[in-house]
């Protein structure tokens, strides 16, 4: 053992134990509020719904304060998202590790309540599935077999549950798996359909892009009689499709432990986002299988530069590169819900202390 590395490792075992302790003092009070808070969903929906919704951005900002306190930030560039965050929106990400999640809520700490993801099924056996049930996240099962009916149920929980609980952002890892995990898969797939070989993406599986955008899209609200797009479609429909493309130092991901025990050197890692508006996506779906093809073949090509220079081409200017914008975090925003946590935590121990006390 390397005598230099001790503090190294004493460290990372007390971010792991502390990270840990926060998961205890935070998940189970919020889902004990949100029992508590149940009949509010029958009598005043929108203020549980509202509730619930702040409840989710503050755990949210939990998880990405075990990223920024280790120096792993996030930094953004292209188009500027600003403006879109409560904008209905599919977002495609490119999948690399157990790192992309935290990072993603890091970068979206405290811009938005509303988000739905879509994710594996096996999602709901880790710390944060719970919270992601209650929040009312899609978990789609994988493989063939399980696929056609995954994408029914999608359907129905876009227009029951999506479009009711006036949800913005759906995030999506088309890829279907970790890029390691998928690389060789992808290399088949490419040279049965003369597609190009990936490396530093693979070829997405599109029918949950093409179920959102069949279900929610705009021609969802086309008039039946005239074709033309009904009223309903400045606020119900979706608006945009954002293509998030993730670029880790030298094209090596961290992962979720790494994140925890901060046991690799502080790096930056970027997010640059490219935003369709909807008009210009295709809605036959042979169109929009080649359209998100397309994507990742420019993923691709992004990330292949960035690995050789260090840089993202602008696709607004041609021949410049995009300008970096650090993702800021508020700390005393995040200590003051450390506190808000850890006293509710006290609250409800307490509370149920005496409870069983009373029966017992």
């Amino acid at each position: 053992m390397d005598v230099s590395k001790l503090p190294i490792y004493i460290w990372g075992s007390i971010r792991f134990f502390l990270i840990i302790v926060n998961n205890l003092y935070c998940i189970p009070t919020h889902c004990l509020w949100l029992i508590t808070l149940l009949p509010l969903k029958w009598f005043l929906p929108q203020v549980y719904l509202t509730l619930e919704g702040f409840g989710f951005q503050w755990l949210l900002s939990m998880v990405s304060a075990w990223s920024y306190t280790a120096g792993y930030n996030v930094i953004e560039m292209g188009d500027d998202i600003h403006k879109i965050v409560n904008d209905k929106a599919l977002v495609l990400i490119n999948h690399q590790s157990t790192s992309d999640v935290p990072l993603i809520m890091a970068a979206l700490d405290g811009r938005t309540r509303n988000i739905m993801w879509i994710m594996d099924r096996m999602f709901m056996k880790t710390n944060f599935g719970v919270v992601s049930w209650f929040h009312k996240d899609f978990f789609i099962s994988s493989g063939k077999a399980r696929r056609e009916r995954s994408l029914t149920e999608l359907t129905a929980h876009l227009s029951e549950v999506y479009m009711p609980l006036n949800r913005t952002w759906i995030l999506l890892f088309p890829e279907g798996g970790f890029l390691r995990k998928r690389r060789e898969i992808s290399r088949k797939f490419a040279l049965q359909n003369s597609l190009p070989i990936l490396h530093h993406t693979t070829i997405p599986r599109v029918g949950a892009v093409q179920n959102v955008v069949a279900t929610i899209g705009p021609q969802r609200f086309r008039n039946m009689t005239n074709g033309n797009l009904s009223p309903d479609w400045i606020d119900n429909s979706l608006k945009w499709i954002i293509d998030l493309t993730i670029a880790y130092p030298n094209g090596n991901p961290l992962d979720i432990l790494t994140i925890f025990m901060a046991s690799a050197p502080p790096c930056s890692t970027i997010f640059h986002y490219r935003c369709y508006p909807i008009a210009e996506i295709p809605t036959d779906n042979e169109l929009l299988k080649q359209w998100v093809y397309d994507r990742y073949i420019e993923k691709e090509t992004l990330l292949a530069t960035y690995y050789e220079t260090g840089k993202f081409p602008d696709h607004r200017r041609p021949g410049e590169f995009c300008r970096p914008r650090p993702v800021l975090h508020d700390g005393f925003r995040t200590v003051i819900l450390h506190a808000l946590y850890i006293t509710s935590t006290l609250f409800h121990w307490n509370l149920l202390t005496l409870l069983v006390s009373s029966i017992f």
